[in-house]
């Protein structure tokens, strides 16, 4: 079983790093990574298979990365600021590579549709989503479809 959860840890790295990057308030990310890491292993016996496991993955993720930043602060007034400090700082840089540009982007989105965009980029199935997310799937799709629109308004030029 050993294995297998690093094995786990290894292909979701990336998604993992992504959701406590984005939740975590400055110097808070090792110990929300860490955090999340824990959760998995905890219940990493008690996963059936039910869903795909990267749809887990980001479940377990998402809800620990929630219940960290409510252990931490209760005031959402921090997090607004830090999002907004972040908006400030990368949009100053006018020659950002793609990745750049996208890390923008998601950083002027709602943390749900944030998540969502995630998924869709991670190659997961509107109903996968929809088990992590908790709205229907015709919602993320209308979500998806509107956040393409957005992103192209602003990032490519397109009205």
């Amino acid at each position: 079983m050993h294995n297998e959860f690093e094995q786990m840890i290894v292909e979701n790295q990336g998604r993992i790093r992504y959701i406590a990057s984005r939740y975590a308030h400055s110097g808070e990310f090792d110990d929300m990574y860490q955090e999340i890491l824990l959760q998995l292993w905890r219940s990493f016996k008690s996963f059936q298979g039910a869903a795909k496991r990267e749809t887990w993955v980001y479940k377990v993720a998402l809800n620990t990365a929630f219940s960290f930043v409510r252990k931490v602060s209760n005031d959402k007034k921090n997090k607004q600021q830090l999002i907004e400090s972040i908006v400030t700082d990368s949009s100053l840089h006018q020659d950002n590579c793609q990745a750049d540009l996208l890390n923008t982007f998601m950083n002027t989105l709602t943390d749900t549709d944030a998540n969502i965009l995630m998924m869709y980029l991670d190659g997961l199935s509107s109903d996968d989503s929809v088990e992590v997310i908790g709205i229907s799937s015709s919602a993320v799709r209308s979500r998806i479809k509107r956040i393409k629109q957005e992103f192209e308004r602003n990032f490519v030029g397109g009205q």
